[in-house]
């Protein structure tokens, strides 16, 4: 098991893939799969990888995600710990749900299971990989979301995302004479803080993303944009926080949504969670249910089925930084929960 690890986490880190450039990572994984003798792989209209196994009715879908934030970092590997964009968001779980089902393969029914295991593109971004799967309808019986967590981590639930883009109008002038015009960068700063008031009071989480405007010398800016991030709790509707937003603007700003994923929780008791318990404790851990505070994939594909839940190798806290690392342990640690929880669903659910 650890050498197929070491194998394709190398492949996968070296093949920068920050999302919308998903090609060549997608190569790379599909060419390791045919090396080892899976030809069941498929590349569909988004560019998602996907292999199966089994043609069983119960059927257990596993989807990672392939592309990275954007920032290219040194891939290094010592025989303990890889490092390298990806390591743990999310390349570290696809790898290790990989082996971990290849692994499982070898004591399931084939005729009575179906497993599938698919490494998706864009989920940093507007989630194109995932969206792919839910408009052909899938109906798997159980979805595993591969995302860091930790070793026990079960993660039952993510915050929902509403990311606009804030535009605000000045009417120009001389900046001799800052008060003879509007100046859009202040309209927009003024915003800016009645957002942050604003997260106070509803306890979203507001964050900003980008924020572009004016020019060097002597005039008074007509235009200021920004993109914000708005991170909503379990339990809020995103119609409710628009509301919000739309009272505190002034008549010189306007927003519009580039993108927005309503929150998701499941119960621990459903059995693809029960599973993922088991498979945990079954590997000498304790398992440790968790919310998280981003979003994933899973806020979307619970609409196929809420028999969902998300689990990963690798230390959440690294992901996006630029000192993402996990070690080989944690990956083969993480990879004989998947076989487990795999086996667990399918004979005890």
């Amino acid at each position: 098991m650890r050498k197929l690890l070491e194998d394709l986490m190398l492949r996968l880190l070296k093949t920068y893939s920050p999302t919308g450039s998903e090609e060549l990572a997608i190569k790379a994984y599909t060419d390791f799969l045919k090396s080892i003798g899976v030809n069941t792989v498929e590349v569909d209209d988004v560019g998602n990888a996907l292999f199966t196994y089994g043609s069983g009715s119960k059927w257990l879908l596993l989807a990672g995600h392939i592309d990275t934030v954007e920032g290219e970092l040194p891939v290094s590997y010592d025989g303990k710990v890889f490092r390298g964009r990806g390591a743990v968001d999310a390349k570290g779980p696809l790898v290790s749900m990989t082996i971990g089902a290849l692994e499982a393969l070898k004591y399931l029914d084939t005729s009575r299971y179906r497993v599938t295991v698919a490494a998706l593109v864009g989920e940093e971004g507007r989630s194109p990989g995932a969206k792919a799967l839910i408009r052909r309808g899938l109906k798997p019986t159980a979805i595993v979301i591969g995302e860091p967590s930790g070793c026990d981590g079960v993660v039952i639930g993510y915050r929902g995302s509403i990311k606009l883009r804030l535009v605000c109008r000045g009417t120009g002038g001389h900046s001799s004479n800052p008060e003879g015009g509007i100046s859009a960068i202040e309209e927009f700063i003024n915003t800016w803080l009645k957002l942050k008031e604003l997260s106070k009071t509803l306890n979203v989480s507001i964050g900003m993303n980008y924020i572009s405007g004016g020019q060097l010398f002597s005039v008074i800016p007509k235009l200021c944009e920004g993109v914000i991030d708005v991170r909503v709790p379990i339990g809020m509707k995103l119609s409710d926080v628009k509301s919000k937003i739309d009272e505190l603007l002034s008549t010189y700003c306007s927003y519009e949504v580039i993108d927005e994923t309503p929150p998701v929780r499941v119960s621990v008791n459903v059995p693809v969670v029960r599973a993922l318990v088991r498979a945990i404790i079954k590997n000498g851990l304790k398992p440790s249910p968790a919310i998280k505070l981003g979003t994933s994939d899973m806020n979307l594909l619970v609409s196929l089925t809420d028999n969902i839940v998300s689990y990963g190798p690798g230390r959440s806290e690294l992901a996006h930084t630029d000192h993402e690392e996990v070690s080989i342990e944690e990956l083969e640690l993480g990879a004989k929960v998947y076989k487990d929880l795999i086996l667990e669903f399918f004979t005890n659910t």
